[in-house]
């Protein structure tokens, strides 16, 4: 009786010891990947994106696709899945009466196997921009090259936590979406050609124009350790509040980031913001999405929309509070 005992204790404790050192490697795993969000990076994927080769990202324009196979080839080299057998899918569209080709990039982290029937996140932002105008290259650094090295960056966070075994208990889905600029047409078209189940999708966050502190809120101004970062989050009336509590809960006391959801006060303004951007479609799908961003400044749309006004610390700052986001979303704890 005693050796059973006995026995039964030792299964017990070598039961508890690895799921401690279980539980270990996946706080290790999540603070590395947290960690390796860096500003090198991300000022490495905006010159990329704002490099005079990709001609400003007009979508349907030969140079945007120098862009959209960077995005892809980083998909690949970060370690995120193919839904189906590309990266990146194509969809027609129109425009002035001309048929355009739009160009989608996907890449995906599974959820844990155990899971059946798992939800998506989506996680999205566009990549086209204006293009060249009158001979001048608008760029679009803040506008939406400094979203999509986030999205790039975020995508190649989680694939660090896989290859530490640490899983999803939601598929987690990273998308550059082409034709916002027209309409959001990527977005729509996304969701209607069904590269994700639409019905399968739980919550899109949409990131557009994050990389400056030139619009802070009120708030924000007052703020030291580092000083103006703040996000603007729109879209609260579609989720439920325990996602709202879930962003909130997450902006650490070391890093803060003023977190507004009402536009600077203006609900005319917010309601306007509201309804632009690749959140758009999902929601209208009955899909809940929020949209973040740092708001329009005076050089939006305009050719001074380069990578000189990134504030890459802030940037930072707001995708490592993004993924910290997302893991809450996603079951994976700390």
């Amino acid at each position: 009786m005693q050796t059973k005992f006995r026995l039964a204790i030792i299964v017990l404790t070598t039961i508890i010891l690895s799921a401690t050192a279980i539980c270990g490697q996946n706080t290790g795993g999540i603070s590395e990947a947290e960690k390796s969000i860096s500003k090198q990076s991300l000022r490495q994927y905006i010159e990329a994106l704002v490099d005079e080769q990709c001609e400003g990202r007009a979508s349907g324009s030969e140079a945007i696709d120098v862009a959209k196979r960077f995005i892809a080839t980083d998909f690949y080299k970060s370690g995120l899945q193919m839904i189906g057998e590309a990266y990146s899918y194509g969809f027609y569209f129109w425009n002035n009466n001309i048929k355009c080709l739009g160009v989608n990039v996907v890449g995906y982290i599974a959820a844990d196997p155990a899971v059946v029937n798992p939800k998506t996140i989506v996680v999205g932002a566009h990549y086209d921009h204006l293009g060249t105008l009158a001979g001048n290259i608008y760029s679009g650094a803040d506008n939406n090259a400094s979203g999509v090295a986030a999205v790039m960056e975020l995508g190649k966070a989680f694939a660090k936590l896989a290859e530490h075994e640490v899983r999803p208990m939601c598929n987690i889905c990273f998308v550059a979406f082409d034709a916002k600029e027209l309409a959001s047409k990527g977005s729509e078209k996304f969701l209607a050609d069904k590269i994700v189940e639409p019905t399968d999708i739980s919550l899109m966050i949409n990131l557009d124009q994050i990389g400056t502190t030139l619009a802070p809120p009120e708030e924000a101004k007052t703020q030291h350790l580092l000083p103006n970062n703040y996000l603007l989050l729109l879209g609260k009336e579609s989720v439920k509040p325990e996602i709202l509590s879930v962003f909130k809960n997450n902006n650490t006391d070391a890093e803060p980031i003023i977190l507004d959801f009402s536009y600077y006060g203006n609900s005319h303004i917010y309601n306007i913001m509201n309804n632009i951007g690749d959140q758009v479609p999902f929601r209208n799908a009955g899909i809940p999405a929020i949209s973040i961003t740092s708001g329009i400044h005076k050089y939006t749309n305009k050719t001074s929309d380069d990578i000189s006004i990134i504030n890459f610390n802030a940037l930072t700052q707001r995708c490592r509070f993004i993924f910290r986001v997302i893991c809450e979303l996603a079951g994976i704890k700390k």
